[in-house]
Protein backbone atom coordinates (compact mmCIF):
# COMPACT_ATOMS: atom_id res chain seq x y z
CA UNK A 1 0.00 0.00 0.00
CA UNK A 2 1.34 3.44 -0.92
CA UNK A 3 1.55 5.66 2.20
CA UNK A 4 -0.49 8.88 2.38
CA UNK A 5 2.67 10.82 3.21
CA UNK A 6 6.03 10.88 1.39
CA UNK A 7 8.66 8.45 2.73
CA UNK A 8 10.58 9.81 5.68
CA UNK A 9 14.09 11.14 4.99
CA UNK A 10 14.97 12.24 8.53
CA UNK A 11 14.23 10.79 11.97
CA UNK A 12 14.90 13.07 14.95
CA UNK A 13 14.54 11.23 18.23
CA UNK A 14 14.83 12.22 21.85
CA UNK A 15 17.10 10.07 24.06
CA UNK A 16 15.93 9.78 27.68
CA UNK A 17 12.47 8.24 27.91
CA UNK A 18 12.40 7.63 24.15
CA UNK A 19 15.52 5.84 22.88
CA UNK A 20 16.41 4.67 26.38
CA UNK A 21 14.24 2.46 28.59
CA UNK A 22 13.24 3.18 32.18
CA UNK A 23 16.61 1.85 33.39
CA UNK A 24 18.42 4.36 31.18
CA UNK A 25 19.65 1.65 28.81
CA UNK A 26 19.51 1.40 25.02
CA UNK A 27 17.85 -1.86 24.02
CA UNK A 28 19.30 -3.83 21.12
CA UNK A 29 15.93 -3.65 19.39
CA UNK A 30 15.99 0.14 19.38
CA UNK A 31 19.63 0.47 18.34
CA UNK A 32 19.20 -2.03 15.51
CA UNK A 33 16.07 -0.33 14.19
CA UNK A 34 17.87 3.02 13.99
CA UNK A 35 20.73 1.41 12.08
CA UNK A 36 18.25 -0.20 9.70
CA UNK A 37 16.86 3.27 9.07
CA UNK A 38 20.34 4.62 8.33
CA UNK A 39 21.05 1.70 6.01
CA UNK A 40 17.83 2.55 4.15
CA UNK A 41 19.10 6.09 3.54
CA UNK A 42 17.22 7.88 6.33
CA UNK A 43 19.15 10.48 8.32
CA UNK A 44 18.94 9.57 12.02
CA UNK A 45 19.50 12.47 14.42
CA UNK A 46 19.44 11.91 18.19
CA UNK A 47 18.05 15.14 19.64
CA UNK A 48 18.49 15.59 23.37
CA UNK A 49 18.31 18.05 26.22
CA UNK A 50 21.61 16.65 27.50
CA UNK A 51 24.79 18.61 26.88
CA UNK A 52 27.36 16.87 24.72
CA UNK A 53 29.69 16.34 27.68
CA UNK A 54 27.33 13.89 29.43
CA UNK A 55 26.08 12.00 26.37
CA UNK A 56 29.04 9.68 25.78
CA UNK A 57 27.27 6.63 27.20
CA UNK A 58 24.48 6.85 24.61
CA UNK A 59 26.82 7.83 21.81
CA UNK A 60 28.98 4.77 22.48
CA UNK A 61 26.08 2.33 22.89
CA UNK A 62 24.16 3.59 19.85
CA UNK A 63 27.14 3.76 17.49
CA UNK A 64 25.40 6.61 15.69
CA UNK A 65 28.22 8.83 14.55
CA UNK A 66 26.64 11.39 12.25
CA UNK A 67 24.52 14.33 13.40
CA UNK A 68 23.47 14.87 17.02
CA UNK A 69 21.54 17.80 18.47
CA UNK A 70 22.41 18.63 22.09
CA UNK A 71 21.16 20.96 24.84
CA UNK A 72 17.63 21.34 23.47
CA UNK A 73 18.92 22.68 20.16
CA UNK A 74 21.82 24.83 21.32
CA UNK A 75 24.41 22.64 19.56
CA UNK A 76 24.24 20.61 16.36
CA UNK A 77 27.34 18.40 16.09
CA UNK A 78 28.67 16.02 13.44
CA UNK A 79 30.74 13.26 14.99
CA UNK A 80 32.26 11.98 11.77
CA UNK A 81 33.76 15.41 11.12
CA UNK A 82 34.20 16.23 14.82
CA UNK A 83 32.78 19.71 14.33
CA UNK A 84 29.97 21.99 15.40
CA UNK A 85 27.60 22.52 12.51
CA UNK A 86 25.52 25.14 14.31
CA UNK A 87 25.56 26.54 17.84
CA UNK A 88 23.55 29.06 19.81
CA UNK A 89 25.21 30.41 22.95
CA UNK A 90 24.19 33.00 25.50
CA UNK A 91 26.98 35.53 25.95
CA UNK A 92 28.49 36.31 29.35
CA UNK A 93 26.74 39.62 30.03
CA UNK A 94 23.33 38.33 28.92
CA UNK A 95 23.71 35.17 31.02
CA UNK A 96 24.72 37.15 34.08
CA UNK A 97 21.67 39.39 33.68
CA UNK A 98 19.35 36.37 33.42
CA UNK A 99 20.92 34.92 36.56
CA UNK A 100 20.35 38.18 38.46
CA UNK A 101 16.75 38.34 37.22
CA UNK A 102 16.06 34.79 38.40
CA UNK A 103 17.80 35.31 41.73
CA UNK A 104 15.89 38.53 42.42
CA UNK A 105 12.55 37.07 41.36
CA UNK A 106 12.73 33.68 43.10
CA UNK A 107 13.85 33.90 46.74
CA UNK A 108 14.55 30.15 47.07
CA UNK A 109 16.04 29.58 43.64
CA UNK A 110 19.09 27.45 42.91
CA UNK A 111 20.96 27.57 39.61
CA UNK A 112 23.32 25.56 37.47
CA UNK A 113 25.03 26.63 34.27
CA UNK A 114 26.22 24.47 31.37
CA UNK A 115 29.27 25.70 29.47
CA UNK A 116 30.76 23.97 26.43
CA UNK A 117 32.79 21.45 28.42
CA UNK A 118 31.97 22.05 32.08
CA UNK A 119 29.25 22.91 34.56
CA UNK A 120 28.89 25.22 37.57
CA UNK A 121 26.14 24.75 40.12
CA UNK A 122 24.78 25.87 43.45
CA UNK A 123 24.25 23.53 46.38
CA UNK A 124 21.25 21.25 46.01
CA UNK A 125 21.65 20.62 42.29
CA UNK A 126 23.78 17.54 42.99
CA UNK A 127 20.79 16.00 44.78
CA UNK A 128 18.38 16.19 41.83
CA UNK A 129 20.49 15.06 38.86
CA UNK A 130 21.19 11.43 37.91
CA UNK A 131 24.95 11.91 37.94
CA UNK A 132 26.72 14.10 40.51
CA UNK A 133 28.84 16.79 38.80
CA UNK A 134 32.57 16.29 39.20
CA UNK A 135 33.14 19.73 40.73
CA UNK A 136 32.15 21.38 44.02
CA UNK A 137 29.14 23.71 44.30
CA UNK A 138 29.60 27.47 44.28
CA UNK A 139 27.72 30.38 45.86
CA UNK A 140 27.87 33.30 43.40
CA UNK A 141 26.64 31.98 40.06
CA UNK A 142 26.82 35.27 38.18
CA UNK A 143 30.47 35.67 39.14
CA UNK A 144 31.19 32.15 37.89
CA UNK A 145 30.07 32.97 34.36
CA UNK A 146 33.15 33.99 32.40
CA UNK A 147 32.46 32.20 29.10
CA UNK A 148 29.42 31.73 26.84
CA UNK A 149 26.60 29.63 28.29
CA UNK A 150 24.72 26.78 26.68
CA UNK A 151 21.87 26.49 29.21
CA UNK A 152 20.88 27.79 32.62
CA UNK A 153 19.16 25.25 34.87
CA UNK A 154 16.72 26.54 37.49
CA UNK A 155 15.59 24.56 40.55
CA UNK A 156 13.47 25.49 43.56
CA UNK A 157 12.21 22.86 46.00
CA UNK A 158 9.53 25.24 47.31
CA UNK A 159 7.67 25.22 43.98
CA UNK A 160 6.01 22.48 41.92
CA UNK A 161 7.70 22.10 38.54
CA UNK A 162 4.69 23.54 36.68
CA UNK A 163 4.60 26.58 38.96
CA UNK A 164 8.35 27.02 38.60
CA UNK A 165 8.03 26.83 34.82
CA UNK A 166 5.38 29.56 34.85
CA UNK A 167 7.38 31.80 37.19
CA UNK A 168 10.57 31.43 35.16
CA UNK A 169 8.64 32.21 31.98
CA UNK A 170 7.21 35.36 33.54
CA UNK A 171 10.64 36.52 34.70
CA UNK A 172 12.56 35.98 31.46
CA UNK A 173 9.79 36.92 29.03
CA UNK A 174 10.91 36.73 25.41
CA UNK A 175 14.60 36.85 26.29
CA UNK A 176 14.99 33.07 26.74
CA UNK A 177 13.14 29.78 26.22
CA UNK A 178 12.18 27.69 29.27
CA UNK A 179 11.45 23.96 29.04
CA UNK A 180 11.65 20.84 31.20
CA UNK A 181 12.40 17.20 30.52
CA UNK A 182 11.07 15.24 33.47
CA UNK A 183 13.74 16.18 35.99
CA UNK A 184 12.92 18.70 38.77
CA UNK A 185 14.43 21.77 37.14
CA UNK A 186 13.74 24.19 34.31
CA UNK A 187 16.14 24.32 31.37
CA UNK A 188 16.62 27.84 30.05
CA UNK A 189 18.00 28.34 26.53
CA UNK A 190 18.71 31.44 24.50
CA UNK A 191 15.98 33.26 22.60
CA UNK A 192 14.27 30.98 20.02
CA UNK A 193 16.56 28.01 20.75
CA UNK A 194 14.50 24.80 20.69
CA UNK A 195 14.80 21.25 19.41
CA UNK A 196 12.25 22.17 16.75
CA UNK A 197 14.37 25.00 15.37
CA UNK A 198 17.51 22.85 15.33
CA UNK A 199 15.75 20.00 13.51
CA UNK A 200 14.19 22.40 11.00
CA UNK A 201 17.55 24.05 10.28
CA UNK A 202 19.30 20.72 9.75
CA UNK A 203 16.50 19.47 7.50
CA UNK A 204 16.77 22.66 5.46
CA UNK A 205 20.51 22.09 5.02
CA UNK A 206 19.66 18.91 3.09
CA UNK A 207 16.53 20.10 1.31
CA UNK A 208 14.33 17.86 3.45
CA UNK A 209 10.78 19.12 3.91
CA UNK A 210 8.65 19.05 7.06
CA UNK A 211 6.57 16.25 5.54
CA UNK A 212 9.72 14.14 5.20
CA UNK A 213 10.71 14.45 8.88
CA UNK A 214 9.52 12.17 11.70
CA UNK A 215 10.15 13.13 15.32
CA UNK A 216 9.91 11.09 18.51
CA UNK A 217 9.77 12.37 22.08
CA UNK A 218 8.34 11.97 25.54
CA UNK A 219 8.45 15.30 27.34
CA UNK A 220 7.90 19.05 27.34
CA UNK A 221 11.24 19.88 25.72
CA UNK A 222 10.25 17.72 22.73
CA UNK A 223 7.04 19.65 22.02
CA UNK A 224 8.58 22.10 19.54
CA UNK A 225 9.89 19.38 17.23
CA UNK A 226 6.78 17.22 17.64
CA UNK A 227 4.64 20.16 16.56
CA UNK A 228 6.92 21.10 13.65
CA UNK A 229 7.51 17.80 11.85
CA UNK A 230 5.22 16.23 9.29
CA UNK A 231 4.97 13.06 11.33
CA UNK A 232 5.42 13.04 15.08
CA UNK A 233 5.20 10.32 17.68
CA UNK A 234 4.89 10.65 21.45
CA UNK A 235 5.90 7.73 23.60
CA UNK A 236 3.20 5.92 25.56
CA UNK A 237 5.17 6.78 28.71
CA UNK A 238 5.33 10.44 27.69
CA UNK A 239 3.98 13.58 29.34
CA UNK A 240 0.57 15.01 28.53
CA UNK A 241 2.22 17.92 26.72
CA UNK A 242 4.19 15.60 24.43
CA UNK A 243 1.12 13.49 23.67
CA UNK A 244 -0.92 16.59 22.87
CA UNK A 245 1.77 17.91 20.52
CA UNK A 246 2.31 14.65 18.60
CA UNK A 247 0.15 13.36 15.81
CA UNK A 248 0.37 9.75 17.07
CA UNK A 249 0.99 8.14 20.46
CA UNK A 250 2.97 4.89 20.22
CA UNK A 251 4.02 2.17 22.66
CA UNK A 252 6.26 2.86 25.64
CA UNK A 253 10.03 3.03 25.79
CA UNK A 254 10.12 -0.21 27.80
CA UNK A 255 8.14 -1.97 25.05
CA UNK A 256 10.47 -0.66 22.30
CA UNK A 257 7.80 1.66 20.86
CA UNK A 258 10.45 3.65 18.99
CA UNK A 259 11.83 0.54 17.28
CA UNK A 260 8.39 -0.61 16.17
CA UNK A 261 7.55 2.71 14.55
CA UNK A 262 10.99 3.23 13.00
CA UNK A 263 10.73 -0.19 11.33
CA UNK A 264 7.31 0.80 9.98
CA UNK A 265 8.83 3.96 8.48
CA UNK A 266 11.69 1.98 6.94
CA UNK A 267 9.18 -0.42 5.40
CA UNK A 268 7.76 2.47 3.37
CA UNK A 269 11.01 2.58 1.41
CA UNK A 270 10.57 -0.98 0.16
Amino acid sequence: MVPDNPPIKMIATDIDGTMLNSDGLLADEVRDSLHRAQDAGIMVVPTTGRPKMISNDVIDSSQLHNYWIFANGALTWHFGRAEAVRSHWMDVEFSQQLIRTLTDGLPNVGLAVEFADSVAYQQGFELIVPTTPGVAPITDMAAAVSEPVQKILVFDSSLHIDELFDRVGELVGDDAVPSHSGLPFIELSGDSVTKGLAVADLASDYGITQAEVATFGDNHNDVSMLEWSGRSYAMGNGSDSAKAAAKVVIDTNDNHGLAQQVDALVAEWR
